[in-house]
C-alpha cells in the first residue's frame, strides 16, 4: 500500500529532525538562518500630476525615477488628476515620494506650517510630510518673534537645516509664463493674472465688457470651497470671490488695507490690531459684520465649532490662524485680534485668509455625510462641500458654472472699490470695473489655449502657459509675452512616516539624484532657476546661494547619473546590494 501525501510528508519531517538531532552543533545556526527575514528589492512610487496638467512636475518625476532606477531601487511614477494627487498626499498621507509645485508666497513663516512636528498628522499643507524634530521647531517659533536682522540669520539656520535634513528637496523655481491680447483690453501684469487685484487694474480699450479667459486648471469650476486643501492649492481664482482683511499684491513690499478700512495696532505688552471694517454687503445681500469676522477665525480653527471631541481645523492656512490669540467683537463693524507674536511683519499673516459669510457656513459645523456613510469624528460637512452657489463678498459675485467646461462670474457692483476713490486703496485697483463679466472657458492642452487666443476667441489665460508655446507665441504678432519669477517651487517631498524616508540619509542621498541646473534647462526650457531652498532673496544665506552645484551634490554630469557613486552612497549609509539592487529586508 502506497503511503499518501500526509504519511510521506511526516517522514520527511521527521527526517529532517533527526538530522538536526545528529548535528545538534548546528541547530543555532540553522536557527539563526530560519529566522532571517527574507529580502527583496527596495521599490517606491512617485507620486505626481500627468503631463496634460503639469508637464514640468511629470519631467522631474520621470527624471527622479530613471535614476533612482539606475542605482537599482524599483520606481515607479504613479500620474493622478490634482485633487486626486493632493488628497493622497495632504488629507491621507498616502505617499512615498511626490513631485509637486508648492505655493509659495515667499514668507518665512510659510516654513513653519509646512514642518512643524505637531501638525505631522493634521490635514493640509501643515507638515504633509510628517517631518518632526524639536530642535528645529525650536527655530521655527523663534523666527515668528524675533525681528529685523535677527530674524534672517535664524531663518538663515532654518534654510541650512532644510538643506541638512532634506524633510522635502527642492528642486527650482519656475517663472510664470502668460499670453495676452491687448485689442480689448490693456495694462496687463508682469507674468499676466496672478492675483486677484491684477483683474482691477486692467483697462478697458474698447467697448468690449466681457473679457474672455482661458484655464487648464479645472478645479474651480467643479469646486468653490475656499477651504477645500486639495481644490486650492495654488489658486487665486476664489479670492475674486472672497475678501479678506488684508492684500498683499504681487511685488508689494506691505499689504493693504481691504475688507479692513483701517488698522490701528496697539502698544500695550501683547501685539494688538483694531480693526474697523469698511461698509459691505455679501453677494446675497446680507451686510458684512464683525461677527462674521470673528465667526470666520473661531471656524477655521475648528470647522465644528466645538462639537467634536476634538478640533477639526481647516487642512488650509492653519499656521497663519495659529497667529490669532483671541478675537473680541466691538461693533457691527468694529473687532479686536490679539497675537501669539509681537511681530507686526508676522501678524499680518492671519488677516489675508478669506472672511466667510456666518448665515451659510455654521450650517456647515456638521459630521460629513458622505453616500449616506456616517464618518462621525473624522471631517465636517464645511470641508467636503463644493459651495457651488459660492455666496463671498469679493469684487466678483458667481453667475454659474458647467463641470470641466467653464465658469462666468460678473462684477459685484456694491463692492467698495467700485464706489468713489478710497484713500488707503491704490488707484490702480479702484473704480469703475474694467469688465462687466469674466468667461473662463477650459481647454485640453496648452497649444489649445494658444491656437484659442490666436483666433482671437479669449484674452489671455487665467493660469499660465509652458514653456514649450513660447516660440508660438513670440512669433505670433497679435500676442504680447509677459513672463516674471514665481515664488513658488517644484519639490520632491518625502514621506518621513514610512521606512526609508525615515532616514534622513536616505533623503540626502535621493536628494543627490536630481540635477537642478539640467532639469531647468531640459525641462523648464531655461524658463526658471534652480535652487535648493524654499525662500528666496534676503533669507539666503551666502552658503546655499545658487552657484551651479547644491550642497549635496548630483551623482553625475550633464544630468547624466553615475549609477556607482549612487550605490557606494548608499552602501556607506548602511543598505545593502544583491548585485545591483538595492535590497530592503521585510516578508517577501
Amino acid at each position: 500500500m502506497n503511503a499518501g501525501p500526509s504519511r510521506r510528508r511526516r517522514a520527511v519531517l521527521a527526517g529532517a529532525a533527526g538530522a538536526i538531532a545528529a548535528t545538534s552543533g548546528c541547530v543555532g545556526e540553522i536557527r539563526n538562518l530560519v529566522g532571517r527575514s527574507r529580502t527583496s528589492q527596495l521599490s517606491l512610487t512617485i507620486a505626481t500630476l500627468p503631463a496634460g496638467d503639469d508637464p514640468y512636475a511629470v519631467r522631474i518625476a520621470n527624471r527622479l525615477a530613471d535614476n533612482l532606477q539606475a542605482a537599482g531601487i524599483e520606481t515607479l511614477v504613479d500620474a493622478i488628476r490634482p485633487d486626486v494627487l493632493l488628497r493622497d498626499i495632504l488629507v491621507n498621507h498616502d505617499f512615498d515620494l511626490y513631485v509637486a509645485r508648492y505655493p509659495s508666497q515667499g514668507d518665512p513663516d510659510e516654513i513653519r506650517s509646512m514642518l512643524y512636528s505637531a501638525y505631522a498628522e493634521e490635514a493640509g499643507w501643515q507638515n504633509p510630510f510628517g517631518f518632526s524634530n524639536l530642535s528645529f521647531d525650536e527655530l521655527l517659533d523663534e523666527q515668528r518673534i524675533v525681528e529685523d536682522e535677527r530674524r534672517i540669520e535664524v531663518v538663515h539656520e532654518i534654510q541650512r537645516e532644510i538643506v541638512r535634513e532634506q524633510p522635502f528637496t527642492v528642486v527650482c523655481y519656475p517663472d510664470h509664463i502668460n499670453a495676452v491680447r491687448t485689442d480689448r483690453f490693456d495694462r496687463w501684469p508682469r507674468g499676466g493674472l496672478n492675483a486677484a487685484v491684477d483683474y482691477l487694474q486692467l483697462d478697458r480699450v474698447d467697448s468690449e465688457t466681457t473679457l474672455q479667459l482661458l484655464l487648464r486648471n479645472s478645479r474651480i469650476t467643479r469646486n468653490r470651497n475656499p477651504i477645500a486643501a486639495e481644490y486650492r492649492d495654488q489658486g487665486y481664482l476664489i479670492d475674486l470671490l472672497y475678501d479678506s482683511l488684508l492684500r498683499f499684491p504681487p511685488d508689494a513690499v506691505a499689504p493693504i488695507n481691504w475688507l479692513a478700512e483701517t488698522v490701528s495696532w496697539g502698544d500695550g505688552s501683547t501685539l494688538s490690531a483694531t480693526i474697523q471694517l469698511r461698509e459691505t454687503s455679501w453677494h446675497d445681500g446680507e451686510p458684512v459684520t464683525a461677527d462674521d469676522v470673528a465667526f470666520t477665525y473661531e471656524f477655521l480653527r475648528d470647522s465644528s465649532l466645538g462639537e467634536f471631541d476634538s478640533p477639526v481645523p481647516t487642512p488650509w492656512r492653519r499656521g497663519r490662524l495659529s497667529l490669532i490669540d483671541t478675537v473680541s467683537v466691538l461693533s457691527d463693524r468694529e473687532l479686536r485680534i490679539t497675537f501669539t507674536t509681537d511681530n507686526r511683519s508676522v501678524a499680518y499673516r492671519p488677516l489675508v485668509v478669506p472672511i466667510l459669510p456666518e448665515h451659510i457656513w455654521r450650517d456647515r459645523a456638521v459630521a460629513a455625510d458622505l453616500a449616506g456613510v456616517d464618518i462621525v469624528g473624522q471631517t465636517t460637512e464645511a470641508l467636503i462641500t463644493s459651495n457651488e452657489a459660492a455666496v463671498g463678498s469679493g469684487p466678483f459675485r458667481f453667475v454659474d458654472a458647467a463641470t470641466d467646461e467653464s465658469l462666468s462670474i460678473e462684477t459685484f457692483p456694491d463692492h467698495f472699490v467700485y464706489r468713489e476713490q478710497p484713500d488707503d486703496i491704490p488707484s490702480r485697483f479702484a473704480g469703475d470695473p474694467p469688465f462687466d463679466r469674466i468667461e473662463f472657458t477650459v481647454v485640453p492642452s496648452h497649444d489649445a489655449a494658444v491656437q484659442v487666443l490666436l483666433d482671437n476667441d479669449a484674452d489671455s489665460t487665467a493660469d499660465g502657459l509652458q514653456a514649450s508655446v513660447v516660440p508660438r507665441v513670440v512669433r505670433a504678432n497679435d500676442l504680447s509675452l509677459r513672463i516674471r519669477p514665481a515664488n513658488s517651487f517644484y519639490h520632491i517631498g518625502y514621506n518621513a512616516r514610512r521606512s526609508p524616508m525615515t532616514d534622513p540619509n536616505f533623503r540626502r542621498i535621493v536628494s543627490r539624484h536630481i540635477d537642478r541646473t539640467s532639469i531647468v534647462s531640459e525641462s523648464l526650457s531655461g524658463y526658471g532657476s534652480p535652487s535648493q531652498v524654499p525662500l528666496t532673496g534676503r533669507w539666503v544665506p551666502e552658503d546655499l546661494q545658487w552657484d551651479g552645484e547644491a550642497s549635496l551634490p548630483f551623482f553625475g554630469t550633464d544630468g547624466e547619473i553615475d549609477p556607482e557613486q549612487a550605490r557606494e552612497a548608499f552602501r556607506e549609509a548602511g543598505y545593502q546590494y544583491d548585485g545591483d539592487t538595492l535590497i530592503r529586508r521585510g516578508d517577501s
